[in-house]
């Protein structure tokens, strides 16, 4: 074959997966510039000299959507890692990913777009063994050893001549001749239309459920999942028109997701299934709605949404895994019909906390809310060898490992348990270990995705421990070194040309931090140390920062995480460290968790994490009674400003969160109450003088009251005296009456109470 066939073959074996319902991988070993040039010759390609022709300009370009991963001006692409998850729900005909650009989340998220007869290339180095791209990466060698180890392969080479192809080219050509003759039995499942165009029964059923979200009782959400290429945003639209083609009043019906480039399938099949029932005369077609006699489908931005005071039928939530969860958790307060539709894995934005924390609150707040999870494919047929390399590089189906005796609640003796350092080259020897450390992060935290595979097995820094009990992985840790230690070679990489600054040169360094024009790689513990508490010293001690642990899920609660922590701790006297720390999304199960370890609170972030839509919290714990004064004093300086902070960055912070970050207040960095304290207090709730005249009284006394269990009546309180929230703000969450009722209720709270 030569490069002028190039073409004509690439035409051919797309045919051909396509009727076979597969999709291809296609490896082009050779320099990107002639990876570029072979890829040039497809008709379709929408690259001519570094340039993206015009689509009005090639009808080709039309019939075929190319995805060109690049973060490089080298390459030439239209996807990066700024913009690639905008194509969440869209579909590609082909994608392209080069070696040095390849970013495992993308790839994930790409791959999935891809139709049947759609064709992945990746394009490899001449010789990619002795390559950067594999001598510096052991994620790189997984991936390669994973590449040619698939069944059938096909891999073109740059040679002096013309390509060589190592594929079975007569095979190709044979399958496309014959293409017709296929009997009806060997056609994919969702050839075959059901009721209301559905291409599958799961399809069909998902249908059904999101109708009887709008026919049936209010206040039971549908939570729609499935892996990619399931018709799940299809199944949504098909709904839309049979609703709004069966209704018998207006029925008006929203639609959301985190990118509008994301719903081009949705309203492509909304209008398709429209079209077959009536003319489109009587439908108005924008570009984010669809007007009917019978009503509308409109598209919202989240946050307009939220905002929105208009009477929605039905709100759909097209993958809610991209959207942040404290969002999702306003929309379930704000609408009493909704379906939640995501693909499940973590490439999908958000990652695992769709799955794991949103439906555990939706149950909470409506236990008859269902789920419904599609699994028969319909862009490509079950077994797809493409999905399956996808699923196998990216360890997307790894799964837990078993419990002892296979018994949920199996009590195991914790002298049973190992404490191991596990290494890299043992990780790549055992694709099951890999798997089951894999598995566990990614079912205790929601933000793990395929790149923290990459993390994990290419950053020298990152030590990975974990706790085995008769070779299964019971819990895993990612720990990295900071500070004093690993300073001298972090200070090379980061500095350049511009700042003429020596390796000794720790003090102005460090005024480069403070004015965030330097940002050191893995030195989050000092760094944040320096630049948001002040604290001059943090690079003369040395840190180990556990950034990562997870212990599996049927085994919490059994001090298995505690015991973890311990072996932890001892494992980082051994190397001299001074303190150990963390950082993570607060919430009150964690801090109780991390608090009761002896850890002291450092820092509450600012502004909420984006994914969670928690405020982050950084702790420490003092190794040794040396250095016990700077975490006493870094702790001391947190309380000081966290009661004044309340009223402003804390201002939304959960009740109950306050009332247990101020618990663990230690008793010096309270107020102390003198008798002008108690007399303020006291005059209160026997009505002597009015809140306004004893609310710093109050403050300081209420203070001390949050040393005590929990009390409900405090949530209120806590918003009013101490997050300064407006009256009418409370009165409304909390139903009080008004102002008076309000001051009722301090009354009795104190009353309950105070004593001297």
């Amino acid at each position: 074959m030569t490069s002028d066939t190039f073409s004509q073959w690439i035409t051919d074996l797309s045919l051909a997966a396509f009727r076979r319902f597969n999709r291809e991988l296609v490896i082009l070993q050779g320099s990107n510039k002639w990876a570029g040039s072979l890829l040039a010759q497809l008709t379709s390609y929408p690259f001519t000299q570094n340039s993206i022709i015009n689509p009005k300009e090639s009808a080709l370009t039309k019939q075929s959507s190319w995805y060109i991963y690049s973060d490089s001006a080298e390459v030439c692409g239209n996807v990066n890692k700024q913009t690639f998850r905008n194509k969440l729900g869209t579909e590609s005909q082909f994608v392209v990913f080069y070696a040095e650009h390849l970013n495992i989340d993308a790839l994930g998220a790409l791959s999935g777009t891809l139709i049947s007869g759609g064709i992945l290339f990746f394009v490899l180095p001449a010789d990619f063994e002795a390559s950067n791209f594999v001598q510096n990466s052991p994620f790189n060698k997984r991936l390669l050893r994973k590449i040619f180890n698939q069944q059938s392969l096909t891999i073109v080479k740059e040679t002096n001549a013309e390509p060589y192809f190592n594929c079975n080219e007569e095979s190709i050509n044979d399958e496309v001749e014959n293409v017709e003759q296929l009997s009806s039995s060997n056609e994919h499942p969702a050839q075959k239309s059901l009721d209301l165009g559905c291409l599958t029964h799961e399809q069909l059923e998902a249908v059904k459920e999101i109708v009887r979200v709008v026919k049936g009782h209010r206040n039971r959400p549908l939570v729609l999942t499935a892996d990619r290429g399931r018709g799940k945003t299809s199944a949504l639209a098909i709904a839309c028109a049979y609703l709004l083609e069966n209704t018998k009043t207006e029925i008006n019906i929203a639609i959301t997701s985190a990118h509008r480039h994301s719903l081009n399938v949705f309203f492509s099949q909304l209008a398709n299934s429209l079209q077959e029932k009536q003319s489109f005369i009587s439908i108005v077609f924008e570009q984010n709605a669809i007007k009917h006699p019978k009503g509308w489908v409109k598209f919202f931005a989240v946050d307009e949404l939220i905002n929105n005071k208009d009477c929605f039928h039905l709100v759909i939530v097209d993958e809610a895994a991209s959207i942040p969860l404290y969002l999702l958790n306003k929309l379930l307060v704000l609408f009493h019909r909704l379906v939640f539709a995501s693909t499940v894995h973590g490439y999908e934005g958000a990652g695992r906390s769709f799955t794991l924390k949103f439906q555990k609150n939706l149950s909470l707040m409506y236990p008859e809310f269902k789920t419904l999870n599609i699994k028969q494919p319909i862009r490509w047929a079950e077994n797809d060898p493409l999905e399956s390399f996808i699923y196998d590089l990216c360890l997307l189906n790894a799964e837990l490992p078993q419990l002892p005796n296979g018994q949920k609640g199996f009590i195991i003796n914790h002298m049973d348990i190992e404490f191991k350092v596990i290494n890299t080259d043992y990780l790549l020897a055992n694709e099951m270990i890999l798997q089951q450390v894999f598995a566990v992060l990614v079912t205790a935290h929601y933000q793990t995705s395929p790149n923290d595979l990459r993390l994990l097995l290419d950053n020298n820094n990152i030590t990975l421990v974990a706790l085995v009990f008769r070779q299964n992985i019971l819990g895993v840790a990612l720990v990295i070194n900071e500070g004093r230690d690993t300073l001298s070679l972090d200070v090379g990489k980061h500095l350049n040309n511009e700042e003429d600054i020596s390796l000794d040169s720790s003090h102005e360094l460090k005024g480069l931090i403070q004015k965030n024009r330097r940002r050191l790689k893995d030195q989050f513990l000092p760094q944040s140390l320096l630049t948001h508490c002040g604290e001059q010293l943090s690079f003369d001690f040395s840190y180990l920062r556990i950034m990562r642990i997870a212990v599996v899920p049927e085994l919490q609660g059994m001090g298995i995480g505690t015991l973890f922590l311990s072996h932890i701790e001892q494992y980082a006297k051994t190397q001299h460290i001074d303190f150990i720390g963390t950082s993570f999304g607060a919430n009150q199960q964690l801090l109780k968790f991390w608090l009761k370890q002896s850890y002291k609170l450092a820092r509450i972030g600012f502004t909420k994490d984006k994914s969670s839509g928690e405020h982050s919290a950084l702790l420490l714990k003092s190794l040794g009674e040396v250095n016990q004064y700077f975490i006493d004093n870094i702790e001391h300086q947190f309380y000081q400003s966290f009661d004044y902070l309340l009223s402003e960055q804390y201002r939304y912070l959960e009740p109950e969160l306050v009332w247990q970050i101020m618990t663990y207040c230690p008793l010096a960095s309270l107020p102390q109450l003198d008798n002008n304290d108690w007399q303020g207090v006291e005059d209160f709730y026997t009505k002597k003088r009015q809140y306004s005249s004893c609310v710093y009284h109050l403050h300081k006394w209420l203070q001390h009251q949050m040393k005590k269990p929990y009390d409900e009546a405090m949530a209120p309180i806590i918003g009013k005296v101490f997050q300064k929230i407006a009256l009418e703000n409370l009165t409304e969450v909390y139903n009080f009456s008004g102002k008076k009722a309000f001051n009722n209720h301090l009354i009795q709270f104190t009353q309950d109470h105070f004593k001297k």
